[in-house]
């Protein structure tokens, strides 16, 4: 979105309130990606079903979306990615389908992450694909978001800074990494460093042409 139309935008919008925000989720089964629904739309809501298993719970992409602190917040939830019910292209198709459920476009992607699971081989293999999905431009609109983080024995930054691969990833995410640790200041923290970030890029999104383009190239690395 160019400066001009974006102040045109937020022109239009009522004394105080700030422009939509659109998250997508990312990850894979039993990350707590639907938790982390949940929590950022209001703790103890069950927007999006959430319980624990090996299983994806998320069939489909799901839209939900809450006023908090005069700012729509839009959120989709996606399937999660390597479950053992489907296979990767079933998956893949269906996330897709998040592009056009937060139109015009998710200002940030959040890789959903567990700090009670080792980041492994089968992290790094979902990373790929998510980068092969959306595009090499991915990362610059994607946060970590580490879930559980109350269970750390150690810093965060410990627990990054001890897998290289998982602090390799974090380095290319222009939005960086958060911690849900169940303190009550951890979602309009995340919120702030999001909104943060979408104003330094001018109000910017990932959209459904970049999305065309990542299937293309793929396509040709294919073939």
């Amino acid at each position: 979105m160019s400066c001009s139309s974006k102040q045109e935008v937020d022109s239009l919008l009522p004394a105080g309130e700030m422009p939509e925000l659109r998250i997508v989720l990312l990850g894979m089964v039993r990350v707590g990606k639907s938790f982390s629904g949940n929590t950022i739309l209001g703790l103890g809501d069950d927007l999006f079903l959430s319980k624990p298993g090996l299983s994806t719970v998320t069939q489909k992409c799901q839209k939900k979306m809450r006023n908090i602190n005069n700012q729509k917040v839009v959120v989709v939830d996606t399937p999660g990615l390597l479950s053992i019910d489907q296979t990767e292209e079933e998956i893949v198709r269906k996330i897709k389908k998040s592009i056009n459920l937060a139109k015009p476009g998710p200002h940030v992607f959040l890789i959903v992450l567990s700090v009670e699971d080792k980041y492994t081989k089968k992290e790094v293999k979902m990373v790929k694909i998510i980068r092969d999905t959306f595009g090499q431009n991915t990362m610059d609109y994607t946060m970590v978001l580490f879930n559980y983080g109350e269970e750390l024995k150690n810093t965060i930054e410990d627990f990054i800074i001890h897998n290289e691969n998982l602090h390799n990833l974090i380095n290319s995410c222009e939005y960086g990494y958060h911690v849900f640790d169940k303190r009550p200041e951890q979602v309009p923290e995340l919120l702030k460093k999001i909104n943060d970030k979408v104003q330094e890029a001018e109000g910017r999104y990932y959209t459904a042409e970049m999305l065309q383009e990542a299937e293309t190239a793929l396509t040709k690395t294919i073939h």
